[in-house]
C-alpha cells in the first residue's frame, strides 16, 4: 500500500473516499443516506467504471491472428502489374 493510500483512507482499504463522496454526492446528486446505503459495486456502476469492454491483449491477438491468417500478399504477376526490369 502507498503512503498515499494510507493517508486518503485511513483504514487501508485504499479507497479514495474523498472523491468517491463528492463522486456520489455531486456528480450523483445522491443524498448522504443514499451514498452510504450503495454497495462499492453498485457505485461503480452508477459512474460508469467497469462497464468497457477489456483491452484485447496479446494472446487474444495471436488467436485472432491464427483463426484469420493474412493472405499471401500477390505477386507482380499474379495482379497484372508491369515489372520496371
Amino acid at each position: 500500500m502507498t503512503p498515499q493510500q494510507r493517508a486518503t483512507d485511513g483504514q487501508g482499504t485504499g479507497l479514495d473516499w474523498p472523491a468517491l463522496i463528492r463522486a456520489g454526492l455531486v456528480g450523483l446528486r445522491l443524498t448522504p443516506d443514499q451514498f452510504w446505503r450503495l454497495t462499492p459495486a453498485e457505485l461503480r456502476l452508477m459512474l460508469g467504471q467497469d462497464m468497457g469492454a477489456v483491452p484485447l491483449g496479446r494472446a487474444g491477438l495471436d488467436q485472432l491472428m491464427q483463426a484469420f491468417p493474412d493472405p499471401a500478399a500477390p505477386t507482380p504477376k499474379e495482379t497484372g502489374a508491369v515489372s520496371d526490369e
